[in-house]
């Protein structure tokens, strides 16, 4: 009897399922995407600085250095670190451009 492409007998024998190992590149995937998502369970909190703290003062007109000219400021009325609404148009001693 000739033999096929995979060198069985042609008829003869169960097909054989792939067997579900684990690859050193599945391993390190996972163990990967376990360690990212510890991670991300383990964000510290971050605390604002009180308007006090900050030195903020809140002005009606613009100038050179307001909120909405800094790094920190979210538009439309929020600070990444002062806490509470803050002014477009203020200012504290936190401000970078």
């Amino acid at each position: 009897m000739p033999l096929s492409g995979n060198n069985r007998q042609a008829g003869k024998g169960p097909a054989r399922e792939a067997p579900r190992c684990v690859t050193r590149r599945r391993l390190i995937a996972l163990s990967v995407l376990a360690a990212g998502s510890a991670k991300a369970q383990q964000r510290p909190k971050i605390s604002k600085a009180s308007k006090k703290l900050a030195g903020y003062i809140e002005k009606d007109d613009a100038s050179a250095q307001n909120c909405s000219q800094c790094h920190f400021y979210l538009a439309p009325f929020d600070c990444i670190i002062v806490e509470g609404p803050v002014s477009p148009w203020g200012y504290c001693n936190y401000y970078a451009d």
